[in-house]
């Protein structure tokens, strides 16, 4: 009787802790915006770096490439062209997917957060590229609040982490990477509404409840064997 007491009680355990596991398991997508830039010493434009969108889903804390970077060019090899301080703007959308079935009004599924820099690189030509030191002009870390009353509210922090610039034409592409971080939040602007994301389910409640009756039941019998 013991013992299948104790299996009971370790069953029961971690039906609890699954369910509060699966309750922080936040799926959530992203989806950039490409865009290009052209060199700035030379009329032809002839050379472009195309900072190429990134798009998937994930569920939780994750790292994610949020643009491939690659260069086209045709320079030739005795008219380099470069780029100087060239201003690029980045736009990435997150998505909280629970928020997305929300019936709420006051839902907020889907918002975007803007990154933007500097570019630079000289002897650029349809074989070749020196990457230069690229510069932030904005932050490199942003937040915003997603979800809904009835799904809960998060904040996810983003943070561009790197910035691999590109190879040659042709070559190898670079690529920028960003940690993104969940955690429960309120509503935007401190609303408070609804419960935070980390809440345990009702079935957490009742199972929790239910196992400490169960523990108490266990100690009394050990009790009376010792006896």
């Amino acid at each position: 009787m013991k013992r299948s007491l104790v299996s009971f009680a370790a069953a029961l355990a971690l039906m609890v802790v699954g369910t509060t596991v699966r309750a922080d398991s936040i799926p959530w997508g992203y989806s950039a915006t490409s865009t290009s830039i052209v060199n700035n010493n030379n009329n032809a434009s002839s050379s472009t770096i195309n900072f190429t969108a990134g798009s998937g889903v994930a569920s939780g804390n994750s790292g994610i490439i949020i643009y491939n970077v690659s260069t086209t060019s045709t320079a030739a090899d005795g008219s380099p062209d470069s780029f100087t301080n060239v201003p690029f703007n980045l736009a990435v959308t997150l998505t909280d997917i629970k928020a997305t079935g929300s019936s709420s009004p006051s839902a907020v599924s889907s918002g975007q957060l803007n990154f933007a820099g500097l570019f630079n690189a000289t002897n650029v030509t349809s074989k070749s590229l020196l990457p230069g030191v690229n510069s932030w002009t904005s932050p490199t870390t942003a937040n915003i609040v997603l979800g809904a009353p009835d799904t809960g509210w998060n904040n996810y922090n983003v943070q561009v982490v790197s910035f691999t610039p590109p190879g040659q034409p042709g070559g190898a592409p670079g690529s920028i990477e960003a940690v993104v971080t969940i955690t429960p939040a309120d509503g935007p602007g401190g609303s408070g509404q609804g419960p935070p994301a980390g809440t345990p389910e009702p079935a957490s409640l009742v199972l929790a409840g239910l196992g400490l009756p169960l523990v108490v039941l266990l100690r009394r019998r050990m009790k009376k064997g010792q006896a």
